[in-house]
């Protein structure tokens, strides 16, 4: 079983991955990421796999329903990461999601360092929200439906920062 801190990339400079396109690559993994290769077999609760994303349930569910959604490949470590050429990316991400929870109540990424895995991983929620969901997944918006402070960011939020050129962090959006 790998140590808590396997899930924390490498700051190696001879890691493999320096010298690889992962939007190119189909093996694209991190060693030590606890969602890279995701399976059954490992203990996942796998509803979806194709072969760009996966889906499965929360290990400690914050709400009557949910899910993360991952790409297969370890494209990017966070939301921080993303940018232009992921836009098709979130798109998948969230037409699965639709297909898996026909009316989710929240859709969105933990802004690190409030992110407990370095891959990145759509939270999907529907029903109704634990004690601590309500404060662990917090939308804060502001005029518009912009990010406002805050460690949750919605898909929506997310996809207009970066066709704004902008990127995810902490502060607004």
């Amino acid at each position: 079983m790998p140590s808590f801190a396997s899930c924390f990339p490498s700051r190696s400079t001879s890691d493999p991955l320096d010298s690889f396109d992962p939007l190119v690559s189909s093996s694209a993994t991190v060693k030590g990421c606890v969602f890279c290769g995701a399976s059954r077999e490992k203990g996942f609760g796998i509803v979806h796999a194709d072969d760009e994303l996966i889906a499965f349930h929360d290990r400690t569910p914050r709400a009557t329903v949910h899910l993360l959604i991952i790409p297969r490949r370890h494209v990017v470590s966070s939301v921080r990461e993303l940018r232009n050429e992921h836009l098709t990316l979130l798109n998948s991400m969230r037409s699965l999601a639709l297909t898996l929870v026909s009316s989710p109540s929240k859709m969105g990424f933990h802004v690190p360092p409030f992110s407990s895995v370095p891959h990145l991983h759509l939270h999907v929620f529907s029903g109704k929200h634990t004690f601590i969901g309500r404060f662990k997944y917090p939308i804060s918006r502001r005029e518009k439906g912009e990010k406002g402070l805050g460690w949750f960011v919605t898909l929506d939020q997310v996809e207009k920062i970066i066709q704004n050129g902008g990127t995810v962090n902490l502060g607004r959006g």
